[in-house]
């Protein structure tokens, strides 16, 4: 058997965080518990922190009690690599005892600076993230191929600092997932489990989030891959009805880019709140069946440190 550790991503259940006024941050983390989770991933990018639902230390503390009462690790999102951001969501983590930082670039310019600056700020900030003992995972994120991913984290040279590979989200730039994997594979530490389809709208091309088992990524392979390259801890994502425009010139041929499926444009914020409520929940019980029965066929196990 193959023992491996499972995250839940909190963007699982956005509309649950956004609609609900009984569902938090603290009710997030009991039903991870309650549903077999070893851990939870906690969006905290933007204004007020997202899903962390506050700013403040008593607050960090209250999550931290709440996370130790469950037995559950945690790890947190950002975006934004500039230094003062990741000094400040760095200090966020140290504080809920997070033990990775999640973050991609943000910066429009050509490649060849973005690369630049990323590697300059993550060099810079990459002292702090050893000296708090936390990774910083960079992701690819809608925006860097798997090779680009790469060539950053090769100059920055730092094991402190390692990438966060997605399922799906090199379908919006025009790669493989499996090609992605394998360029970005010597530094992954860490993953979004999600399934993903293309489709077309209005004569653009779509990236579209459906429940796990119901795309065409090939999310065993991708999790047999990981596995046999090391890593040890997942992350489940439901990515039911997000949406992201395909990005690269070229379409491939590869399955994950086929356009015969049975799914439509979905765009789950703007159904009315009632819809989107049920919908989500339909879709978070039966992607989380879907992936622990395909994990069992597949030999794994999920078990705790």
């Amino acid at each position: 058997m193959k023992s491996i550790e499972m995250h839940i991503h909190s963007f699982s259940l956005r509309f649950q965080f956004k609609y609900r006024t009984d569902f938090d941050v603290f009710a997030y983390i009991a039903l991870a518990r309650e549903r077999g989770f070893t851990g939870v991933n906690i969006s905290a990018n933007g204004p007020g922190y997202r899903d962390l639902g506050g700013t403040t230390p008593p607050h960090f503390a209250s999550v931290r009690a709440c996370l130790q009462e469950h037995h559950m690790a945690c790890e947190i999102d950002t975006s934004d690599t500039r230094v003062d951001n990741l000094q400040q969501m760095l200090s966020v983590a140290s504080q809920l005892g997070a033990e990775r930082l999640r973050v991609y670039t943000k910066y429009q310019a050509p490649l060849s600076e973005q690369m630049e600056w990323t590697v300059r700020d993550l060099k810079a900030i990459a002292p702090e993230a050893e000296r708090l003992g936390i990774t910083i995972v960079f992701e690819n994120h809608e925006d860097f191929q798997g090779a680009v991913i790469s060539s950053i984290l090769a100059q920055v040279n730092h094991p402190r600092i390692k990438a966060l590979y997605d399922y799906g989200n090199a379908q919006m730039v025009g790669e493989d997932p499996m090609e992605a994997l394998r360029a970005m594979q010597p530094y992954i530490d860490a993953v979004h489990v999600k399934d993903h389809v293309l489709l077309k709208r209005e004569g653009q091309l779509w990236v579209q989030g459906v429940p796990m088992g119901q795309g065409l990524l090939p999310i065993m392979e991708q999790t047999e891959a990981l596995y046999a390259g090391g890593l040890r801890r997942f992350c489940f994502e439901n990515v039911w009805a997000y949406a992201a425009r395909f990005k690269a010139d070229k379409l491939p041929t590869t399955a994950p880019f086929s356009l015969q499926h049975s799914h439509e444009f979905l765009n789950g914020a703007l159904l009315p709140e009632s819809e989107a409520l049920e919908q989500e929940w339909q879709a978070f019980e039966s992607a989380w069946q879907w992936y622990q029965s395909a994990l069992a066929a597949h030999g794994f196990v999920i078990g705790r440190r």
